[in-house]
């Protein structure tokens, strides 16, 4: 038979001395003084939920002090004034704590988060997707190359003589570096054509101060030619190989003559006379002759250069730090210019030409 949890167990009751506040049967028969029992479907004692709560109040076993002293670990439930879902509070079963709700339903900073993680997820897929982009373009041209088609020539627009397309050949990570030199070497071109008409100018002005002006026009005009293929085919066009190959030949093509190039600015900054510049030399003459325009556009020319040194030199770095991530050494480079030369027309020709030479002085036979 079950044991009637309102019944009198004082003297067998284990915490009714030891913890010298009323038992837990002492304040349950309290309880049972204000309320009925109630009974569940197979007829045993069940306490009601409110006789719980008035045991609490008078410090039982099932109060909040409890055996440890802290909140009970059993549960508590909740009534009436206890219920509060309409600010969007709802307290645990387990020791009151709970869980505050924003008007969405969600909880307090959960929006946020699943705002950033929405952001994270679209800027995956775009990335994602301008992967895509780039692998179905350079598929494209792998096909295209092995069916024997070539890209159509781009560039220059005016006479196309080669193809240039950056976000197609360079990968991703690199085009950003690329194209900053890219339009450095652009800035070189106008920085060429504008000491071209400083050093027109200040020919015109016939500048008593100023010597040698006409050989520093026409040096200044023959730079529009000379400096413009060299730079592109000696230092701009090997890096865009050596990003678009990876290969330790081109990037040690760029190192020299792109530093060859850095000292070129520096002297065309300086501008000695009669040596194609209008640097701050000739300004410096135009000043003491009074020649107002011609040292107003040699000014500009000397900081324009200036500023191109500076540029070049940071990218010349960035370049160099790369190459040595990559992990490239001077011997690599050495070993593909000897393999690029033995594949080339020029290498064939020669390596035929010596084997000929060698068969003859040898009468036809091997050795």
């Amino acid at each position: 038979m079950s044991r009637n949890p309102f019944d009198d167990h004082s003297d067998d009751d284990p915490f009714a001395n030891s913890f010298g506040a009323p038992s837990t049967t002492t304040a349950q028969h309290n309880a049972n003084s204000t309320t009925a029992h109630r009974q569940d479907d197979d007829g045993r004692d069940t306490i009601p939920l409110h006789s719980v709560r008035r045991s609490e109040d008078m410090g039982g076993l099932l109060s909040g002090g409890g055996i440890g002293g802290g909140k009970s670990a059993l549960y508590k439930p909740i009534d009436a004034d206890g219920d509060s879902h309409g600010d969007h509070t709802e307290r645990s079963a387990y020791g009151g704590g709970g869980y505050d709700f924003d008007d969405d339903l969600s909880p307090k900073g959960g929006g946020r988060t699943i705002n950033s993680r929405e952001t994270d997820l679209r800027r995956r897929e775009e990335e994602l997707n301008a992967r895509e982009r780039e692998l179905r373009m350079r598929e494209a041209n792998v096909q295209s190359m092995a069916n024997g088609a070539r890209p159509p020539l781009n560039f220059p627009p005016l006479y196309p003589i080669m193809y240039h397309a950056i976000d197609a050949e360079v990968p991703a990570g690199d085009r950003r570096t690329v194209r900053t030199i890219f339009y450095l070497w652009l800035a070189l071109e106008a920085m060429l054509v504008l000491n071209c008409v400083s050093c027109l100018i200040v020919m015109v002005s016939n500048a008593s101060d100023v010597s040698n002006a006409g050989a520093s026009f026409g040096s200044s005009f023959v730079y529009l030619f000379t400096i413009t293929a060299g730079s592109f085919f000696l230092w701009y066009r090997p890096i865009y190989n050596a990003y678009m190959k990876d290969s330790s030949m081109f990037f040690y093509l760029f190192f020299i003559f792109n530093g060859f190039h850095i000292l070129f600015d520096a002297y065309m900054a300086v501008g000695v006379p009669g040596a194609g510049s209008a640097g701050i030399i000739i300004m410096l003459q135009c000043l003491s002759s009074g020649k107002k325009a011609g040292a107003a556009f040699c000014g500009i020319s000397f900081s324009l250069w200036v500023l191109h040194f500076a540029a070049c030199l940071v990218m010349y770095l960035r370049v160099r730090r790369h190459y040595k991530r990559r992990g490239h050494t001077f011997a690599e480079a050495k070993q593909q210019a000897y393999m690029g030369f033995a594949q080339s027309g020029a290498g064939q020709a020669a390596a035929s030409t010596a084997a000929n030479a060698y068969i003859r002085s040898n009468t036809g036979n091997f050795v």
